[in-house]
């Protein structure tokens, strides 16, 4: 989180939200890089998920813009961690800072199951990557029938793009991959609301069934991006020689298109785009963290991974 957010945040905020939607809730968080998230029970015992999110991050139509897509999605099959209404019948309580400024309180469903592992073959395997594409193919499916909305951006919208294209060592490189990309032709087939960011770490895996959630990311952007971001993060994640991920990588792609198509079909062209895609990816990267962790003491692992993602940035802009 950034520095002037930690400033203005306090358990009073915190406790103020439980009430809001009448939890109990843990002070230590489950993370806090771009929301602070918490571990919270019901009254009646079951487990959920508090998030308070600061207005620098998203105003409140951008926030019930989100939780009213993911309530459709879950509403018509699709397998999410559902939002919750507080005590008032809201899905987004504001909560006002010392600053003037606000943080937004939202409650999400406990997702069953657990992170995976991708060192344990005995779950990191075809199975997972097949459910992994259905599971993207049917909130693809489910997002050309949804009305659009004003409060989502498209994601050359996104600050952190429009950062990137004024960037001194990037921007122009920037600028070519925005082009080069929005190139394609946006239909109802291939574009459209998407999560954005359904890596290994933003959902629960359990007896073959994958729980999506963090739809805070949530963007108009070529369905495509989906399955690039899946690749990316696995690529990123895995250990061995760069000859040994690419193999992985084919293959991953190969099983997760599997999956995907049981719900959704995409054209040859876009599974070649890929890799346009994951470039993409190292510059949002290379954003984010130089936001997030600006006046901020950088662990030896982001680092290390702040350092490979600049250095693939400026071989491919070679």
């Amino acid at each position: 989180m950034e520095l002037a957010v930690e400033k203005v945040y306090s358990k009073e905020i915190l406790y103020t939200a439980a009430e809001l939607f009448e939890v109990n809730v843990e002070e230590k968080p489950l993370g806090d890089f771009e929301n602070y998230l918490y571990k919270a029970k019901m009254s009646n015992g079951q487990n959920c998920v508090l998030r308070i999110t600061h207005s620098s991050h998203r105003n409140e139509q951008e926030i019930l813009a989100e939780l009213s897509f993911l309530k459709y999605v879950c509403d018509n099959g699709a397998n999410a961690a559902a939002p919750y209404f507080s005590k008032q019948g809201n899905l987004v309580e504001l909560l006002p800072a010392s600053d003037g400024t606000t943080f937004f309180a939202s409650l999400f469903e406990w997702a069953n199951g657990s992170h995976v592992k991708i060192d344990d073959p005995s779950i990191w395997n075809d199975e997972l990557f097949y459910v992994w594409g259905k599971t993207i193919g049917k909130l693809h499916a489910l997002t050309k029938n949804y009305p659009h909305t004003s409060n989502r951006k498209k994601w050359d919208e996104e600050q952190y793009v429009i950062d990137l294209q004024n960037d001194s060592a990037y921007g122009e490189y920037a600028k070519r991959l925005t082009h080069q990309l929005n190139s394609s032709e946006q239909t109802n087939d291939t574009y459209g609301l998407i999560h954005s960011d359904l890596h290994h770490w933003n959902f629960f895996y359990d007896k073959g069934v994958i729980t999506a959630f963090d739809f805070d990311d949530l963007q108009y952007n070529y369905f495509v991006h989906d399955l690039a971001m899946v690749l990316y993060y696995s690529k990123l994640s895995i250990k061995g020689t760069e000859e040994e991920k690419n193999q992985f990588y084919e293959h991953q792609l190969s099983v997760l298109r599997k999956g995907y198509e049981t719900e959704n079909k995409l054209d040859e062209r876009w599974y070649d785009s890929i890799p346009l895609f994951m470039q993409k990816r190292d510059l949002e990267l290379y954003q984010v963290l130089t936001v997030k962790l600006d006046g901020k003491e950088m662990s030896p692992s982001t680092k290390s991974l702040y350092d490979t993602v600049k250095q693939r940035i400026e071989s491919a802009m070679l």
